[in-house]
Parts: structure tokens; sequence; C-alpha cells
């Protein structure tokens, strides 16, 4: 085929022998005319590029539902993974009433799965590059069925296995890393569909919340979380028959090239090529052109197609090396930017429950609400990415660090009904904070490096995450309220940075406007 050029829009199981111009049809006209350069079938390089609205006329059958299988299956397979560490208020709880450990004891085993969380995510990135989607989210599926057995056996008092426990849940992390390149299917709407899977993510503190309901229905904490257990098994089996084997959700190559080759033509795409289609949005629309008029001989003519070039850009910094991006302002910039407002973040889950308790909450039930209230922010995870897609990354960051740090500033009353609000701000502005950071990698540096990107960020914040701990220690040692004091001024002083990054990107929407007029003209 031709490189660059459009997919013709009639499918060829449509075409009938014969047809003229149809390439390995009978007939003497069209033996002729194969010869020739004009019939040749242009083909795209990069199959990912393609709108799948548009691949659907091609296969109206096998395309629709092999992508409609990724989107459902992605979705649902996020959900009882590495998140469900941050359901730790419930799971606290319980080990309270069981007894045996202090408060610092179990503030450190929250510690080992919030660290794993964010560190699994750079392993899982490399594993994934190495042996592709499938393996690697079954194998951190497999680390989340060894966390929930370990939390379901061993004792209230054993701190080394309820540490493991949550050290394994967290890697479980990494498959929604692994699932991410399925936005490469809403190529218009990349940010609200990255936000959804950061919803799907976040619905998973429920888990502890119902092991906890069902623990005290009578079935312990044993029969609970070997009850998750099983879950985890049906879905590790789901994922391993519908998960791809390779990099993105798109039709298979080799697919392609089987079908292609039956046709009578080649289709080849590079690994570099197929990650580097995803960081591009669908920059092909397929129109089916009026028929041609009769022929001289009294045929019809064949479907023309017309192919519309997409108007939006590619990402700004998609065309630097690894090695350039990872040294960029920008991206220094939004990694100081998440990991300031990460460890806070993390120091809220941890702290919340003793907090809460502390102002009165000897029921457990404003504990509760927390889980809640956290997995429900889950349905607002669409409108952060469509702020995004709209107004821009950095004008969706600046509203998740006002919202994240505005939850701290509700922790320093101590009304309990006023924290309602607080950890209705907390949820809302934490799913955005890690939505938008990898949105913002997405559009802004492309996905040719994307699991790079990613992986050393979460590592980063992991490193930095630490300091959790000892913030929580300085909290029940010292003064409660300095800590949470401070974690809203650092937080606040993130805001300078997200509008920089507003301003940047409305110069280039600017810039981009006076280049098209130009080109008009």
């Amino acid at each position: 085929g031709v490189q660059g050029a459009p997919i013709r829009a009639r499918p060829s199981w449509t075409r009938k022998r014969g047809t003229r111009g149809a390439i390995g049809s009978t007939g003497s006209r069209s033996r002729s005319r194969v010869s020739s350069p004009a019939p040749v079938r242009p083909v795209v390089a990069r199959p990912s590029r393609v709108d799948p609205s548009a691949l659907d006329l091609a296969t109206p059958t096998a395309t629709h539902v092999f992508h409609v299988l990724n989107a459902r299956i992605a979705l649902p397979t996020s959900i009882p993974r590495a998140s469900a560490v941050y359901g730790w208020p419930a799971l606290r709880r319980d080990l309270v009433k069981e007894g045996g450990l202090t408060e610092k004891q179990l503030g450190a085993v929250f510690t080992c799965g919030a660290w794993s969380v964010q560190g699994g995510r750079f392993a899982a990135g490399l594993i994934r590059d190495a042996l592709g989607t499938k393996r690697t989210a079954c194998g951190c599926l497999l680390c989340v069925l060894l966390g929930a057995v370990l939390v379901a056996t061993v004792a209230s008092d054993n701190f080394a296995g309820l540490a493991f426990g949550m050290l394994f849940l967290g890697l479980g992390s990494g498959a929604q890393l692994c699932i991410q390149p399925v936005t490469g299917l809403f190529p218009e709407n990349a940010s609200a569909a990255m936000a959804t899977l950061s919803g799907a993510f976040q619905i998973s503190g429920l888990v502890f919340l119902v092991c906890s309901g069902i623990a005290r229905a009578g079935a312990d904490r044993l029969g609970a979380y070997l009850a998750f257990a099983a879950c985890v098994c049906v879905l590790l089996a789901l994922s391993w028959v519908y998960l791809p084997y390779g990099f993105k959700f798109t039709i298979d190559d080799e697919d392609r090239r089987t079908s292609d080759e039956s046709k009578g033509a080649t289709r080849t795409v590079d690994k570099k090529d197929e990650e580097a289609a995803v960081s591009e949005p669908a920059a092909v629309v397929l129109k089916e052109a009026s028929k041609e008029g009769e022929g001289g001989d009294g045929e019809k003519g064949a479907s023309s197609a017309v192919a519309v070039g997409d108007d939006k850009p590619p990402p700004p910094l998609s065309h630097l090396t690894r090695r350039r991006q990872l040294l960029s302002d920008e991206y220094i910039a939004l990694l100081a930017w998440f990991s300031v407002c990460v460890t806070p973040a993390q120091y809220y889950v941890l702290s919340i429950g003793w907090q809460l308790e502390r102002k009165g909450d000897d029921n457990g039930d404003y504990t509760r609400a927390f889980v809640v209230l956290y997995a429900a922010s889950a349905a607002l995870a669409p409108i952060g990415g469509a702020v995004a897609d709209k107004y821009g990354v950095g004008f969706a960051q600046g509203l998740a660090t006002a919202l994240t740090g505005s939850s701290f500033v509700v922790l320093l009353s101590d009304s309990l009904p006023a924290q309602i609000a607080g950890m209705t701000l907390y949820s809302i502005g934490r799913l955005f904070v890690f939505a938008l950071f990898f949105s913002n990698i997405g559009r802004r540096f492309g996905f040719a490096h994307y699991g790079t990107l990613v992986g050393f960020g979460m590592l980063t914040s992991a490193v930095l995450s630490m300091l959790q701990y000892p913030m929580f220690t300085l909290a029940i040692d010292e003064s409660v309220d300095w800590v949470n004091a401070a974690c809203a001024v650092a937080i606040a002083g993130c805001l300078p940075y997200t509008a920089w990054l507003s301003r940047r990107e409305r110069g280039e929407k600017r810039q981009l406007a006076r280049k098209t007029v130009n080109e008009d003209a």
C-alpha cells in the first residue's frame, strides 16, 4: 500500500467480482488495470489512528464486538485491584477491634500498601513493555489474589503478614497502567476516557468496606476476604481470555495483515509505529462518496472515498525523544505537582479514621461514610476529563489542586458534619489529580514513551509519599492541626504551576488558530 494514504471507505466485502479496478477481480479490464499504479489500494501505515466508527464500516461485526469487549473488560477488571488499599479506614477499624497492633503499627501497614500502589506501576510498566498487556495484567491480579489471602488468614497481631498482604494488594495497581491504552479507542474524548478508568480504579475502595460488612454479618475476616479472593480468580480468568497480548486495544495487527493478504495487499506495522500511533488522535475519518457515473463500457464505477484530516495537532511534546521528554521543564513541573499533591493525599487516607475518632466518631459511621464517598466520586470522573478536553489540562489540574487543598482546611474544624463536605472535596480532588496526571502525559507528551513517563512519575511520587508515615507519627505525638495546615499550604503552592500550564495551552491554541487562518488565506 501507499504509506500515509487513507483507507478506502467502501469495504471489500461489498465489491462484486469483476468490478472495474478491484484488486484480484476477474476479467481482462481488471487485469489490465492492476499493472498500472492507479488501482493500487491505499492503506494506512498506522491503523490505530483510524476512527473506530470508520473501522466498523469496514468490518461491521468482528470489529464492533472486539472493541466493545475490550472497552467493557478493561473497566471492570480495574475495579477489584490496588485502590482497595485506599479503603483502608474500614479495614483499620476492624483490626483495631480485634486488637494486637498499635496505631503507629497500623499506619506502617497502610504505608506498605500505599507505597506499592505508587511504585508498583513503574515495575508493571517495564514488564508490560516486555511481555505485553495480558501477561502483565494477569500477573498483577495474581498479586491481588495473594494479598487477599494473606489479609484473610493472618492474625490481627501479625504485623509482617498484614504488611505483606497490603503490599501485594498494592502491586495490583500495575493493571490500571496496562489497560489505560484502551483510551486510544476514544481519541476525541481521551481525557474523559482516562478519567473514567481512574474512577473505576477508585470504586475499588469499597472492597474493604464490603468485606467488613460481610465479616460483621458472621463470616469473619477469613470468610470475607476469601470471598474477595474468589472474585479476583474470576476476573483473572476473564482477563486472560479477553485482554490483548500486545500493547493496544485496537484490532490485532496480525489479523489485519492476514485479512489484507487474502485481498491481495499486505500491511505491516512495527511496534514503534504501534506505540506512536496511539499518541495522536484519529487522523482519518472515512466517508463513502457517491458512486461515479456509468463508465464507457456500461459498468458502474467503483465507489470512491474521501479522507478528512483531523484538525487537532499532535501532542506538543510528542516529537521529543524519551530523554528530552524526561528532562523537559513541563515534565519536571508535572512531576513536582503530582508528588506534592499525592503525599498529603496519602496521609489523608492513612490518618482520616484516627482523626474522625478524635472528633467523636465512636461508632465508625463517618469512617464508613468516607469509604462510600471515596468510591461514589467515581461517578464524577468523566466530568473531570470533559473539563480537561474543553478547557485544557492546566485549568483542570488547578481545579483538582484547589479541591484537594480545601479538604485539609476542613480538617481543621472539629465539627463531624463538616467533615462530610471535606471528605467529598478530598475524594473528588484526589480522583482528578490522578486522572489528570495520566491525561496530561497522553495529551502533552503522547503515548510513544507513556509507560516510562508514567512509571517514573509513579516511582518518584512513591518515594516522596513515604513522608506520610513520619507526618502521621508527628500528628500523633505533636499537633495534628499543624500537619493538616502544612498540607493545605503545600498543595496551594502548586497553583502557580497550573496557571502557567493553562496559559501555555491557551498560547498554543492561539498560535494554531493563526496558522490555520494563514493556511486558509
